[in-house]
């Protein structure tokens, strides 16, 4: 007979501790090895001959892949990936699509905006064209009006310095006028002088301490007028009855207005020793060396002064002035003007009221 061979005696190595494929795995999943536990027992050395027997252990490669089939198993699956990015996709394509709907609605109104800024910039542009039209009219009729009104008054003289009478006595102003005008002519004192009227301004009566008002009257004959006030021009001074006495032209508020603007311009003149002349309708006329310089409009007047190489002056603009603007203290933004109360109006006896409910009835 055969004879047997004898058994292989089993394999008593120790177990191989499982922490080391956990360990080796962990590392590459972001994971941190667990730190041993240190006994404070003392260690007691095992001899191969007393240690139990056990079972063989598994190998780590054994290990490994039921580890990674595990965590694959976790992963999601192609399935869900497309699920997930589709449902990005729609929510990523609505954002897109109600943004897309409010930058056109944004553009729409953008552009809506800018036709009609430049539709109101086109209608600003024809306003301020018309408006400067309509104030070239303007300042066109008021010379008219303001020519008319010195045509009317192109025989009245204006006498300032006679004192006013006191209150409830009578004052002859044609016979103390009559004396002054001879005395001014070295004719008689009693030579008569036509006048179609004679007054004094047409204001409140002056208080004693004030200055009195100013005789305005009106010569019938014009060259009688003239005579006058240029026999007054070159006298220097006139006294009539102990009384210092000023004689001009009697003019309308509008040329006196201007002419007060205007006295930069003429004061410069009298520095420069230029003669100058008021002409009608209302202009500041100057002649030097067969030229006629003049101003009769606010526009005029820097052009004047480069010409006659005058200096530099503020010149307000009459035109405004005498078209009656007020001053800035005097206006008031609507936002700042106090409403007016509606006033109830009483009915009379033979109107109908009407109450709340909308009968009406008569009063009785």
């Amino acid at each position: 007979m055969a004879s047997k061979k004898p058994r292989a005696q089993a394999n008593t190595t120790p177990a191989v501790p499982l922490t080391t494929s956990k360990t080796s795995l962990r590392r590459y999943f972001g994971e941190k090895p667990e730190p041993e536990s240190k006994s404070k027992m003392a260690a007691v050395e095992k001899s191969p001959a007393h240690s139990a027997p056990s079972s063989p252990a598994p190998s780590e490669s054994s290990l490994e892949g039921n580890d990674l089939k595990t965590l694959l198993s976790q992963l999601p699956s192609k399935l869900d990936l497309e699920l997930m990015f589709s449902k990005m996709e729609r929510s990523f394509g609505d954002k897109l699509q109600s943004l897309h709907e409010e930058v056109s609605q944004i553009g729409h109104r953008v552009q809506t905006l800018e036709e009609e800024g430049e539709a109101s910039a086109l209608h600003l542009t024809n306003i301020q064209s018309l408006q400067q039209t309509h104030n070239e009219a303007i300042l066109f009729l008021q010379r008219k009006i303001e020519d008319l009104d010195n045509r009317g008054r192109r025989n009245n003289l204006r006498i300032r310095g006679f004192p006013e009478t006191q209150q409830g006595e009578t004052e002859d102003i044609i016979l103390l006028l009559t004396g002054l005008f001879n005395k001014i002519l070295g004719r008689p004192l009693d030579t008569v002088i036509k006048f179609d009227r004679a007054h004094r301004a047409l204001r409140p009566r002056a208080l004693p301490q004030d200055k009195p008002r100013d005789i305005i009257c009106k010569i019938h004959h014009f060259p009688l007028k003239e005579a006058i006030l240029q026999k007054a021009k070159h006298l220097r001074e006139i006294k009539h009855d102990d009384h210092k006495v000023l004689i001009f032209q009697d003019l309308a508020q509008s040329t006196l207005i201007a002419r007060r603007a205007l006295r930069p311009i003429t004061a410069a003149l009298s520095d420069m020793n230029i003669r100058y002349r008021w002409a009608y309708p209302f202009a500041l006329v100057v002649t030097q060396q067969g030229t006629t310089y003049s101003i009769s409009t606010p526009a005029e007047v820097q052009a004047f002064q480069q010409a006659l190489k005058l200096p530099k002056a503020a010149v307000e603009d009459w035109t405004g002035l005498t078209l009656g603007q007020t001053s800035h203290a005097s206006q008031k933004n609507k936002w700042q003007r106090t409403p007016k109360k509606r006033r109830r109006r009483i009915p009379s006896g033979n109107e109908q009221t009407t109450s709340p409910r909308g009968t009406t009835s008569r009063p009785t």
